[in-house]
């Protein structure tokens, strides 16, 4: 082989995890130019060859050369090299846009102006299609599975990789950009730039690849001529010898009973639609995606209303809720197992034993023997390849995780089993087992529906074909009629049009999601509530009511910044009140009347220190050390608290007249603290939304893994989060020093519930990755425009926390709801 055209070159790589030797010895190369296939069944090692190639993974033996230049298990060295990859799972971030996912998702040296982010990427999904249905705008938390998997692909394109790594691209696509995926391969490969073609479907490999290379338990098999093997040599090579590829025989079920009978069922995307399914039969689903065949599904297991008439063996079902649902006998599987079917952090036997828990329990109490035994038998009986029933199922392959799924809800002894794509993700050998399931459990009375894009599959599988053209049925295949060239015929005939565009969803959750809406409905509270309290009482207007409030609105408001700053990136920080009252103790031995200007400048210096160091503590805690944020800076909050009281018992040491004048300082009525708070947050602000810093912080909240791959350093991002944080309270204690006075180590407590109301009130996220400055400064004005109007209106300081308390729930509760109706289904 020419080495001057190996693009890609991996080495005699063995990665050991525990346990499993997911790779032993595996050499592997591809030509600049070639379209190589990575075929193998789930488990073979296949993502994690790659995961290795791309830096992600750090092999115990061997080596990856890639345009030529070594690897050292870098991520970005091999971004910098040229390799792309696009993973089984989307590396998006689902609170970014887009456009934002795009520009970090490519070099740097390849990146437009943030100012003109969302046109530079509307330009780079128009090249994947003309008519493409995602707006550069919107947040990816909100696209449908096909499209997040388009914005991935159109990532790595946007690169220009000199190696491009498609893990089981096309699961989620239909037909269409199938051939769009197949069309740009042939482009790039055609400039000289190699493609890893990693799938389970073997036609696929076929039809694009020039050569393929097999993996079986981690180890090579051989590469090929992909054109001088068939697919059953292809097949028998992937699970080491022959394999019985026929689908179980279909019973016969015309005299048997209807087990489910669904009468006019109506909802959003489909509309009197009937179906019967009888004891022993298989009904598929089959359309073009987007006519309501999975909006029908859906509904039927509770999770979209719907109206209509359910009976489940004769006895009406509810399905108002999936719990109803499941509650009616229904059960669902998910074709998207990664958000809807798995818990990533538990065990195998959790994730197991959660849908059937009535038989590992009594009276409430969990047998966990009885969980591991029944889990051992279904980890045997599908084949599930996992170190042991302890293992967190995230760290399955995608294959094993889908077994393991379509074992939990059988375990259920479901009366109705819906199944989305059974075999998405699944190899070979996998299909036909759970084939042979599925044909079992409607032997043994289950009513089983199917909704699968591979017409073969629904072919092979299914007793009774209903095809579906804009949310009806319009069409039912039976008996011999059901065959692949039927399927395809039925749909492409009821239908030429694609429903395009994202998920529907109400306007004003849509709103409400946005990042406008929390601003807009607080100016509107603050204004409705100075409105009342002026008409109550003329005097809230008074410039002196006004100007001691805009004081205390900027000390909280700029703390709040920083608290602001750190939720982003999905921490918080419980030491920013005592660190507040620290600095003003601290202050109060050096700014003194009668002290010198060096005397003066040592006790702010030391105060800045301080503040970075405690940033640094609370970091070091939290990341290297792993503690939860909340534990970690309750431990600072205690520290800072005692620090100050051993230096002031009581209150004492007062501030110089001239300090509190000077930081006083107004503009007419207006404290200069208080416009320097503003400019401040249309500071940061700005950088949020529209510099490079701004983009890792929200990145890094939203998906660290996501941001991790595209180049960020969450380490380095953590801290600036926590230092930032830190500093910024202690710019919030120079205000409060003007107001306290003196030395009192109690001053700054009320601070940290007050900031993180703030935050919360002006509408970020408690998970990170989404708020606004601009709205942590307009909840500090509503939490102290509350606190002042009680004393006005002489209702009582009760009435403040009722309010305040009101206010955050209310606040919570809508993002949580705008948030959850914006996700697409």
């Amino acid at each position: 082989m020419n080495d001057q055209n190996t693009l890609l070159q991996i080495d005699g790589v063995t990665k050991v995890f525990p346990g499993v030797r997911a790779l032993d010895n595996v050499t592997f190369s591809v030509l600049a130019g070639e379209v190589h296939g990575l075929v193998g069944e789930n488990g073979a090692g296949k993502s994690t060859l790659m995961a290795v190639a791309s830096g992600a993974l750090v092999p115990e033996k061997g080596r990856v050369v890639i345009n030529g230049a070594e690897t050292k298990g870098d991520t970005d060295a091999a971004r910098r090299l040229g390799l792309a990859i696009v993973r089984q799972e989307p590396a998006l971030m689902p609170d970014l846009t887009v456009a934002e996912n795009l520009y970090l998702g490519v070099p740097i040296e390849q990146r437009p102006s943030l100012m003109n982010t969302a046109q530079w990427a509307q330009q780079l999904l128009r090249q994947w299609s003309d008519d493409v249905a995602i707006d550069a705008n919107e947040r990816v938390l909100s696209l449908n599975p096909e499209q997040r998997f388009i914005v991935e692909i159109v990532k790595a394109l946007a690169a220009k990789p000199k190696v491009l790594v498609l893990d089981e691209p096309t699961e989620h696509l239909l037909a269409e950009d199938v051939d769009r995926l197949f069309e740009h391969i042939r482009k790039v490969t055609a400039a000289s730039c190699s493609v890893v073609y990693i799938s389970h479907r073997i036609r696929e490999v076929q039809k694009i690849a020039n050569r393929l290379t097999v993996l079986r338990d981690g180890q090579g098999q051989g590469t090929y001529d992909a054109a001088g093997l068939s697919e059953q040599q292809i097949v028998e090579l992937i699970v080491g010898g022959a394999l019985d590829r026929e689908f179980p025989a279909k019973a016969g079920h015309e005299r048997a009973g209807v087990v489910l009978d669904v009468v006019s069922l109506r909802g959003a995307g489909f509309t009197d639609v009937s179906v019967q399914v009888r004891k022993g039969e298989i009904v598929g689903l089959a359309g073009i995606d987007g006519n309501g065949q999975r909006e029908f599904m859906r509904a039927l297991a509770g999770l979209a209303r719907s109206r209509g008439s359910i009976t489940v063996n004769g006895i009406p079902a509810k399905i108002q809720t999936s719990q109803a649902a499941a509650a009616s006998g229904i059960r669902y599987l998910p074709g998207d197992r990664h958000r809807d079917g798995i818990f990533g952090e538990l065990s195998v036997r959790e994730n197991f034993s959660l849908r059937s828990l009535p038989f590992d329990s009594i009276h409430g109490w969990i047998n966990q023997r009885s969980e591991a035994r029944r889990t051992k038998l279904a980890v045997t009986g599908f084949a599930v390849k996992t170190p042991t029933v302890e293992t967190p199922i995230r760290s399955l392959s995608g294959g094993n995780q889908q077994k393991l799924v379509l074992a939990s809800v059988l375990a259920s002894n479901p009366e109705v089993l819906l199944v989305d794509e059974p075999t998405q993700g699944v190899d070979i050998g996998a299909r036909m087992e759970i084939y042979k399931v599925l044909r079992q459990a409607a032997a043994a009375g289950t009513a089983v529906i199917v909704v699968s894009s591979d017409a073969l599959e629904v072919a092979g599988l299914c007793d009774r074909v209903s095809i579906f053209s804009r949310g009806h049925i319009v069409k039912e295949l039976h008996d011999t009629a059901v065959n692949e060239n039927n399927i395809t015929s039925a749909v492409l005939t009821a239908t030429t049009e694609r429903e395009r565009g994202s998920a529907s969803i109400p306007g004003f959750w849509k709103w409400a999601s946005g990042d406008w809406a929390p601003l807009v409905m607080l100016a509107l509270a603050v204004c409705a509530l100075g409105i009342y309290a002026t008409h109550v009482n003329d005097t809230y207007l008074s410039a002196r009511n006004l100007s001691g409030m805009l004081a205390l609105v900027a000390t909280l408001a700029i703390v709040a910044y920083g608290q602001q700053a750190l939720m982003l990136v999905g921490g918080i920080d419980l030491s920013v009140g005592p660190l507040m009252g620290l600095m003003v103790v601290i202050q109060s031995f050096f700014l003194n009347d009668g002290a010198s200007m060096m005397h003066q400048l040592s006790g702010w210096v030391i105060v800045i220190l301080i503040a970075v160091a405690v940033g640094v503590v609370n970091w070091i805690l939290v990341d290297p050390f792993r503690l939860h944020p909340m534990v970690a800076t309750l431990a600072t909050y205690m520290a800072l608290q005692a620090a100050s009281l051993l230096l002031r018992p009581v209150p004492g040491g007062l501030i110089a007249d001239s300090v509190v004048e000077a930081i006083g300082t107004q503009a007419g009525f207006v404290p200069v603290i208080a416009i320097f708070a503003v400019v401040l947050a249309v500071a940061l602000e700005f950088a949020l939304f529209k510099t490079r810093l701004g983009l890792t912080f929200r990145g890094v909240g939203s998906r660290v893994e996501a941001a991790r791959m595209a180049g960020v350093r969450p380490h380095r991002t953590l801290l600036a989060a926590y230092v930032g944080c830190s500093l910024l309270a202690g710019v919030a204690a120079v205000p409060m020093m003007a107001q306290v006075g003196s030395g009192d180590p109690s001053s700054g407590i009320n601070y940290t519930l007050a900031s993180i109301a703030a935050v919360a009130i002006g509408g970020a996220s408690l998970f990170g990755g989404r708020g606004s400055f601009v709205g942590s400064l307009l909840g500090a004005l509503l939490i102290v425009q509350v606190n002042v109007v009680t004393s006005f209106l002489d209702i009582g300081d009760s009435w403040q926390s009722y309010l305040l308390g009101g206010m955050i729930l209310a606040s919570v509760a809508l993002y949580s709801k705008s948030r959850e109706m914006a996700v697409a289904k």
